[in-house]
């Protein structure tokens, strides 16, 4: 694999002050981290009440303020939603597929995820996915997957996507099937002309996923490998064939999260627009509040809940007091990691199909830092060694996949580094929390030397020294986190 080529200027330096996150906004993420937990501890039981607003900021020991806005995160996270009067509280609810892939769309849209990225992490993706659904294949799958490759070759079905979502689902894995989704819409972002596709381009996609077909029923894990990796440059090839370079946000991505309001979903979408189309600096002050609401034609109302939106996505926030007004932020996978991690919990992820995803994956990932590190991505890993050291403001979790997440970041595809920033969220969320205190102590120490072995063999560039490393580490790690 060629590391991906970038294009636009994502991450221009900052003339203006940017927005800061508070203490009080920690105090919230806390919470609301707290609240989701509870609820996956009571079994997402969907339309219970956890409690009234007065009992809930009793329980978890926090001010009005802190607690609304932990609410507001667990609202755009789609775990729970306040309900006013009589009978009001905190009402359990239930995600749904499309806001969370959107979620993720928007945030590769807004981070230039190049094509080269999208591709790349679609063939690490699928090649997975294409050697477990050979392995835990039955009858059943046999059967569905010949109608639907017969339905292909006679036209009723349309969706090209279809195939692999069909495999991913035979994989049993919640994560592979919601991410190889979002890998199969994002490449559509670059579509002007949905007639591209010419009769001949979709008889020889529909070859290429019989041939795939075949030899996953076959049980030939290696020959449907190959057929996917095929199959998947050449549809590679002809997008880059196109020159289209840039993505198109369509409408039909969804911005919900908490929001209902229609009119402030298309404020926030203009706005999204404007910072991406003028390609702005993180930092660019866009106006004051009173000059947007103006702009936009809208009540404070409607512009206060847009603002909540553009500051859940990370796109936008709002700077009150003098100098004030609404700044350009920086892209973060954070809310997106969030989001997506609870619905793969709520999903019932296993942790053995967790901890095989991530093996399989950062195994990938830290042969790609190694084969592009450079002085940078070697100073990153310096760094996240040292933070280890003193963990002090960090919880545990946080600092232990710490390196991870940089290595990630240094494998130069951001589709991947997401993927993987939600599988370490997602251990934080199941195993993680739960250790006793003495096992914490104990990995908290085995940990940063063994990271230390890591990044040592990565900055060498010796991809095999660094994959045998992280491979014996995870494993070690899986012991103390079934």
């Amino acid at each position: 694999m060629t590391a991906p080529s970038r294009l636009g200027s994502r991450g221009k330096s900052a003339a203006s002050p940017r927005p800061s996150e508070g203490a009080g906004s920690k105090l919230a993420t806390t919470v609301s981290r707290h609240i989701v937990t509870d609820v996956i501890e009571r079994g997402w039981p969907v339309g219970a009440v956890l409690g009234s607003e007065s009992e809930l900021i009793e329980r978890y020991g926090v001010s009005r303020a802190v607690f609304r806005e932990a609410v507001r995160l667990v609202e755009n996270q789609q775990v729970a939603r306040m309900r006013r009067g009589p009978g009001g509280g905190l009402v359990v609810t239930e995600p749904t597929v499309d806001a969370i892939i959107d979620a993720a769309v928007l945030y590769l849209h807004r981070v230039g995820a190049t094509l080269d990225e999208v591709f790349e992490a679609r063939l690490v993706l699928e090649e997975i996915v294409t050697e477990l659904a050979t392995l835990r294949l039955d009858e059943a799958g046999v059967t569905k997957l010949r109608a639907l490759v017969e339905d292909e070759a006679s036209g009723e079905v349309k969706d090209h996507r279809a195939l692999h979502a069909m495999l991913a689902s035979i994989t049993g894995n919640p994560a592979l099937e919601l991410f190889v989704d979002i890998l199969n819409r994002v490449p559509l972002l670059y579509f002007r002309d949905r007639s591209a596709f010419a009769p001949t381009t979709l008889s020889a996609s529909q070859h290429a996923h019989a041939r795939i077909a075949a030899a996953v029923t076959a049980g030939d894990g290696g020959l449907a490998r190959h057929r996917m990796r095929k199959h998947l440059q050449a549809e590679a090839d002809f997008l880059r064939s196109r020159r289209w370079s840039h993505q198109l946000l369509p409408d039909t991505v969804s911005l919900g999260g908490a929001s209902t309001n229609k009119r402030a979903e298309d404020v926030a979408r203009a706005i999204i627009r404007n910072v991406i189309v003028d390609d702005l600096p993180v930092g660019y002050l866009l106006g004051s509040e009173g000059e947007l609401i103006d702009r936009h034609g809208v009540s404070r109302a409607v512009f206060r809940e847009a603002v909540r939106l553009l500051e859940h996505h990370r796109i936008a926030a709002m700077r009150r007091g003098p100098g004030g007004g609404m700044f350009v932020t920086a892209p973060s996978a954070d809310a997106v990691t969030d989001v997506v991690a609870v619905f793969l919990a709520r999903r019932g992820m296993q942790v053995a199909d967790l901890a095989d995803l991530r093996m399989r994956l950062e195994l990938v990932l830290i042969e790609l830092a190694a084969r592009r590190i450079d002085a940078e991505g070697a100073e990153r890993l310096s760094q996240a060694l040292e933070r280890e050291k003193h963990p002090t403001d960090i919880e545990f979790a946080d600092a232990a996949n710490d390196l991870h997440g940089v290595i990630a970041a240094l494998s130069g595809n951001r589709a991947l580094e997401l993927v993987a920033l939600v599988l370490i969220r997602l251990t934080r969320l199941h195993q993680i929390d739960r250790l006793s205190d003495a096992v914490r102590r104990k990995v908290a120490d085995e940990v940063p030397r063994t990271h230390q072995g890591i990044a040592a063999a990565i900055i060498e560039g010796d991809g095999e020294l660094a994959r045998h490393r992280l491979r014996r580490h995870l494993e070690v790690l899986a012991k103390y986190l079934r």
